[in-house]
């Protein structure tokens, strides 16, 4: 049985693709065109990871015409979605420790810049950050100008995919330092040794975080799609395309890392506020979807305690019974 969330995004997927526009689905449902984008864009990869669409990429469902273009299939995944003819294997994929060192020792053995590749990986894993906001972090973001990591530092609303601010977190000491060791090959690339005490380690605070393989920026695209611009950076998406393909483990992907840092943040206790605030996701149905599914009621109530527990009883229900009633 599906979640009345579900449902309406079901309903809304449909509305999209019998051709109406994102803003006429927003005022039909009063919600937000990012709302009714958003909606859209989850159900069509939940589709096709527990359903498949054939020949269809989720990742273009931002893309209307593509989705449009593949319409029958989408609607036959959706029937198939209501009636709870899923794949057998459709948990979503989250990384182990070992599977996280694995992908980190590869990429240092396999890349023809194993730094910034290796530090492309842990930023993710420490951050939660999407591949065009990392595309579009700065020094500033990431330094203090006496060169000191800005532990508890802030996702600007300029980085931001949804435009918001929200807070970005460098405590991971594993990736301060994988991205510091980036930065001093930068420096040493450039011709430079760093200097104690030189501001922002001598780095530019505008100049971005990293750079692509040819030691420039990486160029971010503005789209118009129905008249509202989107941003994309293909350069970067190709970047960590490249680093996964090397790596050689199936199903990888920066979705799989986002999903590892809400599972591990699930673990430690955050609720779905918090992790959707780290993550940039204001819809908690979003992240309910990266997350294990939770156990029902009846799971729950099952074996509280095993059977062998019973036998430790010193007095039986019957003389426990007697007793109460005496």
């Amino acid at each position: 049985m599906h979640s009345e969330s579900t449902r309406l995004s079901i309903v809304i997927l449909r509305a999209v693709l019998a051709g109406e526009t994102y803003d006429a689905v927003a005022a039909i449902h009063s919600l937000t065109r990012t709302a009714i984008e958003h909606r859209v864009k989850r159900l069509a990869r939940l589709l096709q990871r527990q359903v498949g669409i054939d020949g269809f990429n989720p990742e273009a469902t931002g893309y209307v015409h593509k989705l449009r273009a593949h319409k029958d299939d989408v609607e036959a995944a959706l029937v198939r979605f209501e009636a709870g003819d899923l794949r057998p294997s459709a948990q979503p994929q989250a990384l182990s420790d070992k599977d996280v060192w694995t992908m980190i020792r590869r990429a240092g053995q396999r890349s023809p810049t194993p730094l910034r590749d290796m530090a492309l990986i842990h930023i993710v894993l420490a951050t939660g950050a999407r591949p065009l906001e990392v595309a579009r972090l700065e020094i500033g973001d990431y330094l203090n100008a006496d060169g000191s990591v800005r532990t508890c530092s802030e996702m600007r609303a300029a980085v931001s995919v949804n435009r918001k601010p929200r807070p970005l977190f460098f405590r991971s000491s594993a990736a301060i330092r994988a991205i510091d060791d980036y930065l001093d090959y930068r420096l040493v690339q450039e011709g430079r040794a760093p200097q104690a005490g030189e501001p922002y380690r001598g780095f530019d605070p505008s100049a971005r975080l990293f750079l692509n393989d040819v030691g420039q920026p990486y160029i971010v695209h503005r789209l118009d799609a129905e008249g509202r611009p989107r941003f994309l950076c293909r350069q970067m998406l190709d970047t960590y395309r490249k680093i996964f393909k090397r790596i050689n483990m199936h199903g990888l992907s920066a979705v799989t890392l986002r999903r590892t840092v809400a599972v591990r943040l699930d673990a430690r206790g955050a609720d779905e506020e918090q992790i959707g605030l780290i993550l940039g996701i204001t819809e908690k149905q979003a992240v309910r979807e990266l997350l294990p599914p939770r156990p029902g009621m009846v799971e729950l109530m099952t074996d509280l305690y095993p059977d062998a527990d019973i036998a430790a009883v010193p007095f039986s229900s019957t003389k426990l019974s007697q007793r109460v009633t005496g």
